[in-house]
């Protein structure tokens, strides 16, 4: 809005928000893992404090959102140190105990592991005639009456050209072969 009204480019702030601070994805334990945590309220930055070992910033100078955005270099370094000794796991279980939003940042491999995605059906395995059975990505939505699901695999190079290029472009048969022939086509 600012920029269409005003032509002001907004400031980069990376996973930083306006209204939350600590916000962002934080550093853990282990190779390339994180976990993402969002503080929405004073009451959630005093349990966030007192749970990474630091109860008086609750009370001193990261007491207010205020403060806290004026400070979010040094407040992210502290949320940091420690999470950066714990796995993302045991960072979310922590601080959704207490009524913080937390979550681990999740790898591809991660995600296609995760129990709650499984038990809702979010991947389906399709037979891929190349490949054989692999996994691929459903529909993250569900509507009443509708399949709404992926129903085939990838298709193989070339499996639809003919349709594509009669049915939908409408070229001739001819015409196919001969762009197939000038190596054009697949």
């Amino acid at each position: 809005m600012d920029y269409t009204m005003n032509h002001t480019q907004p400031p980069r702030d990376g996973n930083r928000d306006p209204q939350m601070a600590p916000h962002g994805v934080f550093r853990c334990a282990g190779e390339q893992r994180w976990v993402a945590i969002a503080v929405r309220t004073d009451a959630e930055w005093e349990r966030l404090a007192r749970i990474i070992g630091h109860p008086e910033l609750a009370t001193q100078a990261y007491r207010t959102l205020t403060a806290r955005k004026s400070h979010e270099d040094d407040l992210e370094a502290l949320v940091t140190a420690w999470t950066s000794g714990r796995s993302p796991e045991e960072v979310t279980r922590l601080l959704q105990e207490a009524g913080i939003p937390a979550f681990p940042s999740m790898s591809s491999k991660d995600l296609s592991a995760d129990p709650h995605l499984g038990e809702a059906g979010f991947f389906v395995n399709l037979d891929h005639p190349e490949v054989g059975v692999r996994q691929h990505i459903g529909i993250p939505w569900r509507l009443n009456g509708s399949p709404c699901a992926v129903q085939r695999p990838a298709p193989c190079l070339g499996e639809h050209t003919n349709y594509v290029m009669t049915e939908v472009l409408n070229y001739s048969p001819d015409d196919v072969d001969r762009l197939k022939a000038d190596g054009v086509l697949k």
